[in-house]
């Protein structure tokens, strides 16, 4: 099985070989599970250079301390551990005493005009917009998750503070093999580099007020005063 080290190594380079301008990195570890996690921020290279807001992919994934024991010492150090030689184990049979999952979680931060940051009533059709735009770029053909977060000022205004879409990229037998880890993490970069130019040109949608819509507000101003009248229970 491949290690941590490997895997950083081919991902990097595979970002690098599709075109995609690495702009930031990190690794931690937790403290308590020992488990590590890598996450990688980028961009089309050719956007590098511009000074206008763009679309980034966040790019990571936890290797949990089990991955890194097996890929370290392998299947027969760990299972010596707990059992003899001769005793049956799942591993003779499967070839690994442990489930390999692993999952890289494609985040894609999404940059808004100030224009659609205060259109709150738009962000239905904002996502869907997204969604279509993107469906037909992405490995399974299914639309990306769209996380949307709101903040309120004191002054009682709202307004959109991110747009983020969100994808999951399983891996599995890949991670025994450094070239079948190469070609699945090579399809990964190349869907990466394509849902990236897609939201690069995307157009967010503007609604459009109905006639109807921009008379109501002198309507309501010339309407008389209404007296409304206390329930009994109040």
């Amino acid at each position: 099985m491949l290690t941590y080290e490997a895997v950083v190594t081919v991902l990097i380079s595979e970002a690098e070989r599709a075109g995609l301008a690495i702009q930031f990195s990190q690794e931690q570890l937790d403290p308590h599970s020992l488990a590590r996690t890598l996450s990688i921020s980028c961009q089309p290279a050719k956007q590098r250079d511009t000074h206008m807001e763009h679309v980034v992919a966040t790019i990571s994934f936890t290797w949990d301390a089990a991955l890194t024991a097996i890929s370290v010492m392998g299947s027969d150090a760990i299972c010596a551990l707990y059992h003899d030689t001769d005793e049956p184990c799942l591993h003779a049979i499967e070839g690994c005493a442990y489930n390999v999952d692993l999952d890289f979680d494609l985040n894609y931060a999404i940059p808004l005009t100030e224009e659609q940051r205060f259109n709150v009533v738009n962000i239905p059709q904002l996502t869907q917009a997204i969604q279509a735009a993107t469906k037909d770029k992405t490995f399974d053909y299914q639309p990306l998750d769209i996380d949307v977060q709101l903040h309120f000022t004191g002054e009682y205004m709202a307004f959109v503070g991110t747009v983020t879409g969100r994808q999951s990229w399983p891996f599995g037998e890949a991670l025994h093999e450094e070239h079948e880890l190469r070609q699945e993490i090579r399809d990964l970069m190349q869907n990466v580099s394509k849902v990236l130019d897609a939201l690069h040109s995307f157009q967010a949608p503007m609604p459009e007020l109905d006639d109807d819509e921009e008379t109501d507000e002198p309507e309501l101003a010339n309407m008389q005063d209404r007296t409304y009248l206390r329930p009994p229970t109040a």
